[in-house]
This record gives C-alpha cells, structure tokens and sequence, in this order.
C-alpha cells in the first residue's frame, strides 16, 4: 500500500507542476473587479466584519444601528450589498446608495420615497408582503408619510427585522448644508427607529457619526455602534491575487510578487485588484497580441512594470478622493502628507514641526486625524504613510491636483 500511494503522490506531484507550468492558449479571463462592488464569493478577507454584524442582528429581537466607517475604496459598499445572503431569512436588508439621489431637488420627499421604495423591493424580494408606495402621500408630507409607511412594515415583519442601509451616508450631511434637508433629519430618523425595536440604520462612509461637523448626527451618539472596515490582512491579498473565484484562472504569482504588492499596498482593497487587473492585461497583450510567450507566473518584475504613469491615472479617483478628505477636520492635513511625501521612512513629530513650520499642537491634531482614517501610522516614533503607493502619488504631483 505504501508503495502504490507513493507511485500515484509522484505521478500526481508531476502532473500538477506541469500544469502549473502550462501557458494558457488564449486569452485569460480577468477576475479582478477594479470599479463596481464584489458580490457573492469574489468577497474575501472581511469575514471579520460580516461576522461582527451577524453578532449583532442575526438571532436579535432588537438589531442596533450601526455606522460602518473606514478608509476610501475600503470595500464598505461590497459588505452592505453582501449582507442580506449572511444574516438568514428573518433579517432584511434594504440597501439605498444616496449618491444616486444627486442633490435632492425635491428635498425630503426624494429621500424618504426612495428609502421607501427599497424597503418595499426587499420585502417583496424576500416573499414578504409589501405596503403600496404612495407617491403622493410622500410628495405632501414625506416624513408623516414615511412613519406611516413604516409603521404598516411593521404590522407585516412578525419576528422578522429590517436594516435600513444608507451608503455614503455623508451625503446627508451635505444636504443638510445645502438646505435640502431639515438640520433634525437625524432626529426624525432615530424617531422612526425608536417607533419599532424590529427596525434599525446601518450608516455606512468615511466617517463616524462623531466626526461629522455641527450636531446633526448627535441623536444617534450615544445609540449607534462603530463598526471599523480596515485593510486586508497578508493571507486575504494572498487569497485575492492568487485564489480569484475563477476555477479556470491559469495564472500564478511568485512569492516575492505577492509580497511587493502587500508592501505597495498594505492591503488596500480597491489597489489590490487594481495591481491584479494590470498584471492580466498585460499578460494578455503579450502574449496573445504582440507573440511574446510569457512564463505563467507573475514575478516582482512585472509588479513594477505596471506601476507606471497610466497606473496613478487610473487610480486617480482613489488617490484625489483621499487627498480630498485631508482638506476636511483638522487644519493642515495636506500641509503634513507634503511634508511626508519625500520620506519613505516616515519623520518624527519633531521634525514634521520644523519642516512644516507648524506647531506641535496643529501637527499633532493633524496627524491624529489622518492616522484615524488610515493615511497615516507610527512606526517607533516615526510618522510614515499607510499605503506606499499613495505616497508616491503626493510626492509626484498629489498637492497639484
């Protein structure tokens, strides 16, 4: 028996390492997703989240409201739309993006008829009764309409629950400003949720409900539930590069491939994919356009060679929207990441006070928000960027932009 189990480990063992070894006849299929979220089992390295969320709802009579913060391009919307598939069927999610809703020309009654109209698709969705929409009812008083409304949800959930989700919930924030919503809008919400136990908000953004400036978001403080949406850890970027959910991805990485894209990186989503879908397309095009056989293997080489120019263009939604939330909190955020850019090693808080000509007390406020949303990190006394590739971005051209 030993004999014959190791003649079929040999045979085995050299037919996977050719296979391993075998070039693709055509073009491969790129697996990466670099714009829209991932939904289903393209899903990895936040099982942490989804499980900390299913604490919270999956099995309670009385769901919490929680806001989801964290980094840009973190996968915050990818959780939100993979949610309702984790939580079982008594819990409903009922998912509404408010960037779709532009700037709110009808103010009040734009918003609640469309957190009504996902309300009523999800149930429907799910085989669960729905109320009627109706239209008029909310275009005259929208946020009698919407209690109204919820309150017939109510008298059809039984034991069920339904989260109410708002992605980019920072939008409302801005319409508030705008006076596009009334300044108590987030007491009007708390109001609706205190109305039924069943029922609960899950905010999801860059921020959490204390950073918001004014008191807008003070109803919810002392109710709602941070829940943190961070960087993949090693094995997830592993996982993701070199394990897509693709059975025909004939395609490999190197070890030191995998560990330069960590490094560039630290595990940021969107860069990660982004890293993954160049290194594709580049294989296909020299292999299957320009006749180039190419090893089926990526190597630290072609790690470097799609880090190019085109790469910070195309990543130049991620890197402006990061840039652009430095303006917001503290004071002289950019004025810091400047000073940053042109060491890769970091600085201490010393240094950082005299290059930048600050004082201690404005560089520290600054330091610890861009720390708080990920940008930046402490390293023994050192103050260094979070994601290398960011890095590079400011200190080729970020503070032009």
């Amino acid at each position: 028996m030993r004999a014959i189990a190791t003649t079929w480990r040999d045979l085995l063992l050299n037919t996977t390492a050719e296979v391993g070894q075998a070039a693709p006849t055509q073009p491969v299929r790129n697996p990466y997703i670099t714009g829209d979220p991932v939904i289903g089992k393209g899903l990895v390295g936040r099982d942490d989240v989804l499980r900390r969320l299913e604490e919270l709802w999956y099995g309670s009579a009385n769901p919490p409201s929680v806001v989801i913060f964290g980094h840009r391009r973190m996968g915050k919307t990818s959780i939100l739309r993979n949610l309702d598939g984790r939580l079982g069927s008594q819990v409903h999610v009922a998912y509404v993006n408010l960037l779709v809703l532009g700037d709110l020309r009808n103010g009040a009654a734009d918003l609640f008829l469309k957190l009504a109209d996902s309300i009523a698709d999800t149930l429907r969705h799910k085989q669960v009764p729905a109320p009627i929409v109706d239209d008029a009812a909310f275009e005259r008083r929208p946020e009698l309409a919407f209690e109204r409304y919820l309150k017939q949800v109510g008298k059809t959930l039984n034991e069920q629950r339904l989260i109410i989700a708002l992605d980019e919930f920072e939008q409302l924030e801005e319409w508030i400003t705008n006076k596009r919503l009334p300044n108590d809008i987030m007491k009007t919400l708390r109001g609706y949720i205190q109305m039924d136990e069943r029922i609960a908000f899950a905010f999801a953004g860059l921020h959490t409900l204390e950073e918001m400036s004014g008191n807008y978001f003070q109803p919810f403080f002392a109710s709602v539930i941070p829940v943190k949406v961070s960087f993949l850890s090693r094995g997830a970027v592993d996982q993701v590069l070199a394990n897509p959910p693709d059975p025909e991805f004939g395609l490999d990485y190197e070890r030191e491939a995998l560990d330069d894209i960590y490094a560039l990186t630290n595990g940021q989503p969107y860069l990660v994919q982004l890293i993954g879908h160049r290194l594709v397309n580049r294989f296909n095009n020299l292999t299957f356009e320009q006749g180039k056989a190419q090893e089926p293997r990526f190597r630290r080489a072609d790690v470097e060679a799609v880090i190019t120019s085109d790469f910070f263009d195309q990543a130049r939604y991620y890197f402006t929207g990061v840039w652009g939330q430095a303006q917001q909190g503290a004071p002289e955020q950019q004025t810091i990441l400047r000073c940053l850019a042109s060491h890769l090693d970091g600085l201490p808080l010393a240094r950082l006070c005299e290059i930048s000509g600050l004082p201690e007390s404005t560089v520290d406020q600054a330091l610890q928000t861009l720390c708080r949303h990920d940008v930046v990190h402490n390293r023994d006394g050192q103050w260094r960027y979070t994601v290398e590739l960011f890095r590079r971005w400011v200190e080729q051209s970020g503070w032009e932009r």
